[in-house]
């Protein structure tokens, strides 16, 4: 067997594995969009928002306010974790301001991120929802966010 044949069949191989490689990833994309008891999406978003209060409470939060971004990743936890969480839960959940908590609720209410819902058994209560839409996004991201964490442990 030449040296080309070798390399040949190695080229080949590469592709062959590349083309696997690529059907396993969309199938596991595929898996985790549909599947909401994803217990890694689940495990993984609780270490990311530990992650961000530990930052939090290392290096001035000052520096690194996102009221929106905490606003959706608490709503996106509870919808991964399904359950329901409060309007004045969510408004107070990013250390912010209970108005200012509310007036970025309704700025992610306007582009059609979020929307509140009444309690059936509490209607003085409102709960805040997270669209079909947002929610598949944020699984999407946090999809590729694992995905590229697997690349770095293993390239």
């Amino acid at each position: 067997m030449g040296i080309n044949q070798i390399i040949d069949e190695l080229s080949a191989l590469k592709s062959n594995i590349a083309e696997i490689s690529e059907k396993v990833e969309n199938q596991l994309r595929a898996d985790i969009l549909d599947n909401d008891d994803n217990k890694l999406l689940t495990v993984f978003v609780s270490r990311y928002m530990e992650n961000r209060n530990l930052r939090n409470k290392m290096i001035s939060q000052d520096l690194f306010s996102d009221p929106c971004w905490d606003i959706l990743m608490d709503v996106f936890s509870a919808r991964l974790n399904d359950k329901n969480i409060s309007v004045s839960a969510v408004a107070t959940a990013g250390n912010m301001p209970h108005t200012t908590g509310l007036r970025y609720i309704d700025t992610l209410e306007k582009i059609g991120y979020i929307y509140r819902e009444r309690d059936d058994w509490d209607g003085r209560r409102i709960f805040v929802k997270m669209s079909d839409d947002t929610f598949r996004m944020m699984k999407e991201y946090f999809l590729r966010v694992l995905q590229k964490s697997q690349e770095y442990r293993y390239s």
